[in-house]
């Protein structure tokens, strides 16, 4: 039986216009509703940022602590968030706190935050937080994962695939890393600044750390969009109306490998592809293959639905593989995860509106949804859900 996840209670200090928030969840379905700028997405984005330590729309953590904050003595300004989060396993407390340097050592150019985190009080990497909750955001800004550049599109199934594995989250960052060295290593040898010589040498381990990381994570993101297919696909047919479903290809810049092959298939086509491109990468200073440069191709019967779909089909591509993102947690962990959905209805017509008005009121899933009101909501679902009003950084239940 799937356990429902679900945060029971949110504590904010100084973070974006809230002063002060001390917000007890229910595990069902949440609305919060008011106008523009008052704080409701602002409450989506906290939950986010505890599950995931990342903002899905700040450009900078600094951008997160309140601007009228004042420190304490010596202390400079900081947000704290805090949830309580209730699992199939018992019950964890995810606390990030986001501190601004001193104007002085802000001035040096070093990081101009400190961010801590911590599990049940214990201080961790803010890898280790990711999975302790899940969730899954939609804004209306998310239409860019249809629409938008291969970026999105490679952070969407990282998102995923991260807080579902530990494992993922973890080899992501040393990818990362060593995209990083491999990378400096390059621009060397294009500048002139180590002897070509030794080229083939030095490289010999970036690229084994390379396709080792890499493929793990390829391997991972082609079964991920195996499934998603089945997932997202029936989901755009109920939503559009139509018979013709949502379908997934992982497109990677890696060549000749088979995407129903094993991980030693595609590692070994990894390298040989890194040895072929050798002048090539050292000529223009940057890794040219890798799940960093990969991309995931969206189409409805054969067309790109990024370039030739319609607002409508775009935005209901987009909520399908965002509530695929979210069964594929189910299926995967055991756990619903949290569904985080930020002006949902706005731009839905009715039809789609019924539909996923019913997709929200599953009984074995915590569900926030932020509105301008409450008229797009039929009484059925404003009779089951739990009600807030959120003006000016402060919320009134209703």
């Amino acid at each position: 039986m799937v356990a429902a996840m679900h945060v029971t209670h949110l504590s904010l200090r100084d973070f974006r216009n809230y002063e002060r928030l001390d917000l007890k969840l229910e595990p069902g379905v949440t609305l919060l509703y008011g106008p523009n700028a008052a704080g409701k997405t602002t409450v989506l984005e906290a939950i986010y940022f505890l599950a995931t330590t990342r903002s899905p729309r700040a450009g900078a953590d600094r951008e997160l602590v309140r601007f009228e904050a004042q420190g304490d003595i010596g202390v400079p300004p900081f947000a704290r968030l805090v949830c309580d989060v209730a699992r199939a396993d018992g019950r964890v407390r995810l606390e990030v706190v986001v501190q601004r340097r001193a104007d002085e050592e802000a001035a040096t150019g070093t990081a101009p935050t400190i961010k801590t985190v911590r599990v049940d009080r214990k201080a961790v990497r803010a890898l280790d937080l990711v999975g302790n909750l899940r969730v899954v955001l939609f804004t209306p800004a998310d239409i860019a994962l249809v629409t938008g550049a291969p970026s999105e599109r490679r952070r969407y199934l990282d998102v995923t695939l991260s807080q579902i594995d530990g494992r993922y989250v973890r080899t992501l960052a040393h990818y990362q890393k060593v995209v990083q060295q491999r990378n400096s290593l390059l621009r060397a040898w294009r500048e002139g600044r180590r002897p070509l010589r030794y080229a083939d040498d030095e490289l010999a381990f970036w690229d084994r750390e390379l396709s080792m990381a890499g493929t793990y994570l390829l391997h991972e993101r082609l079964l991920a969009v195996v499934d998603l297919n089945a997932l997202a696909g029936p989901l755009y047919c109920q939503m559009s109306g139509g018979d013709t479903p949502l379908a997934l290809a992982y497109q990677s810049s890696v060549a000749g490998i088979d995407p129903a092959g094993d991980s030693r298939a595609i590692e070994q086509a990894f390298l040989a592809h890194l040895v072929r491109l050798r002048d090539d990468e050292i000529g223009r200073g940057q890794t040219l293959i890798g799940p960093h440069r990969d991309d995931l191709l969206i189409a409805v019967g054969g067309i790109p639905i990024g370039t030739y779909g319609s607002r409508g089909q775009q935005r209901s591509a987009t909520l399908a593989l965002k509530l695929g993102e979210a069964e594929l947690m189910r299926i995967r962990t055991g756990d619903a995860p949290v569904l985080l959905l930020d002006d949902l209805l706005s731009e839905l017509d009715t039809e789609r509106r019924a539909h996923v008005q019913g997709v929200l009121e599953r009984p074995d899933q915590q569900t926030i949804v932020t509105a301008t009101g409450t008229d797009d909501f039929d009484l059925h679902f404003l009779k089951r859900a739990c009600r807030w009003r959120v003006e000016s950084g402060h919320l009134y239940p209703t």
